[in-house]
């Protein structure tokens, strides 16, 4: 079993060995790996938690990491499917919500993000959309407690998935939270603005923070200490080469490679002229239904068609005033990006229309025309198979040279060592040295004071202690920038090198273990919080 020339299944695959090799050497959670980028990298700071764990977990069993990669991403597909299906059949009847979920399993964005882009992680965070519009709609309108909780486990795991989809599906899951409400209440802007809906969006928001904070140990120090890279030296991420026009909407052409893709296949996102087909039906629709009963309503179609064009706004070059004035959005990179959240969306048009027709023959054939012109476009290319050795070491960067410390240059410009230490200054010998992932332990003979070298990449967190007394470390000078150096007394000198916790890793650790507690201590009390929350004279 193969992995196909993709754009980051190399990143992922070897994040899962690193991760996997990590662990059995003790170390949990994972923060550094030695064989990443040369001299190593603090890759567990930046990887994307749950796909990483979840992979290396898999490649204890199968011992082989690219098959690792192919599980994690069959367990993203399969699982997202299940989720989305249970969604729609809140609205829809079976045929109708198969219908929406065989659509939205092969949306052209999904099987970009498998076959060409390798994006595993925005992929596999396509399980929690569903699952926290679920609790959403539990817990407004079936005033089911556990509903809110389910909100906050879904909305954790997204983060610890990929932080940025967040920003994304918060276009799909904060107006769905307000679309409920609304369908909850009498058709009045007056009786929409109640004290019960005002707790109902109090409890949904305390439940989002609670999902940051047990997210805490990794999105937490991620944002804090991004500004040891390159990346982190600007605020807006926004790359502006990037927005959608109107041929991504109805060019139905797929292409083998393009000019900057010869190896892989053409980077080309697209829509789905398929979807966009059902989007200008879905307007047709609500227009045509609107004046039909001469009254403006909002059901589950308005919803799907306004944020289908909403989202469809934020791909263009139109909502360019928006990303680079609000840092937090430009943090998606680029606004195509949107696709994740809007390939959900004609899905439940679509659905909509065929559970109206309650025509079962016509879902068949819709079933079977979308197989048509979708099948042929599930294939990668250049597929290759390589050892476990070969994922873990590289001698790149593979988060790509803006994800370099400011204070090292590229990494494969430094010579490749075989060994850790080196006496680069004075006379003496290196007894013993025992090498981890993450620390090292020497016995270092000096017939005079002496300058070390650990060919290491200095991180916040690495500390140098001899014979038991912190040293101190220099990392900024010209001949090995960016590399650890430290001085030795002359005698016989013990020297431990450890990547320890900062004060921020430490923090993001308590607030995690504190939000986890408080999650807890409410789900114990979730009876006495529904009284509060369902009370008939809120």
């Amino acid at each position: 079993m193969g992995r196909s020339a993709n754009m980051d299944g190399l990143i992922h695959t070897t994040t899962i060995a690193m991760f996997g090799e990590a662990i059995t050497q003790g170390e949990f959670p994972v923060r550094w790996v030695d064989g990443f980028g040369n001299y190593g990298f603090p890759v567990g700071i930046i990887a994307h938690q749950l796909p990483a764990y979840l992979g290396s977990i898999i490649n204890f069993i199968v011992n082989d990491p690219t098959t690792s990669f192919n599980i994690v991403s069959f367990i993203g597909l399969l699982f997202s499917n299940v989720f989305f299906y249970m969604f729609l059949r809140l609205y829809f009847n079976p045929e109708a919500s198969f219908l929406g979920t065989f659509l939205f399993n092969f949306a052209p964005y999904r099987i970009i993000n498998l076959y060409i882009r390798g994006a595993i992680p925005e992929a596999f965070s396509n399980i929690f959309l569903p699952l926290i519009l679920i609790g959403i709609y539990f817990f407004v309108k079936k005033k089911n407690i556990l509903g809110l909780f389910l909100v906050t486990i879904s909305a954790a795991g997204m983060a610890l998935t990929h932080p940025m989809t967040l920003v994304i599906y918060s276009f799909i899951f904060v107006p769905y939270a307000l679309f409920v409400l609304l369908e909850n209440s009498r058709p009045s802007i007056k009786s929409y603005i109640t004290r019960r809906n005002l707790l109902f969006l109090l409890a949904l928001g305390v439940a989002g923070i609670i999902a940051l904070g047990i997210a805490a140990f990794y999105v937490l120090v991620i944002n804090l200490e991004i500004k040891y890279f390159y990346y982190g030296g600007s605020k807006n991420h926004l790359t502006l080469d990037q927005y959608m026009g109107i041929k991504n909407y109805f060019d139905p052409n797929w292409y083998y490679f393009t000019a900057k893709e010869i190896f892989p296949r053409g980077h080309v996102i697209k829509s789905g002229l398929l979807e966009t087909i059902g989007v200008v039906i879905g307007v047709i629709l609500v227009g045509w239904q609107w004046t039909k009963e001469r009254k403006i309503k909002f059901g589950i179609l308005e919803f799907a068609v306004l944020m289908s064009l909403i989202i469809a706004y934020f791909t263009t070059a139109y909502s360019n005033f928006f990303y680079t004035h609000i840092n937090l959005l430009s943090n998606i990179q680029f606004p195509w990006r949107m696709f994740s959240a809007f390939m959900f969306l004609p899905p439940i048009i679509f659905a909509f229309i065929f559970n109206k027709l309650d025509k079962k023959y016509l879902i068949i054939a819709f079933i079977l025309f979308v197989a048509v012109i979708r099948f042929p476009q599930l294939y990668g290319k250049n597929y290759a198979y390589y050892p476990l050795n070969f994922y873990l070491f590289t001698p790149l960067n593979l988060h790509s040279t803006a994800m370099n410390t400011v204070w090292s240059g590229r990494t494969e410009d430094y010579p490749i060592k075989k060994t850790k230490p080196e006496i680069i200054e004075g006379n003496g010998r290196i007894i013993s040295q025992k090498i981890k992932n993450s620390s090292r332990e020497y016995k270092i003979n000096a017939d005079t004071p002496l300058r070390m070298v650990d060919y290491t990449f200095y991180f916040p967190g690495w500390n140098v202690y001899v014979n038991g007394e912190r040293a101190n470390i220099e990392f900024q000078d010209p001949k090995y920038r960016g590399v650890i150096t430290y001085s030795l007394p002359q005698g016989e000198n013990k020297v431990d090198l450890k990547f320890e916790d900062t004060k921020v890793r430490s923090m993001g650790k308590i607030v995690s273990l504190v939000s986890v507690i408080i999650f807890l201590a409410l789900f114990v009390v979730r009876k006495k919080i529904a009284k509060l929350v369902y009370a008939k004279n809120v």
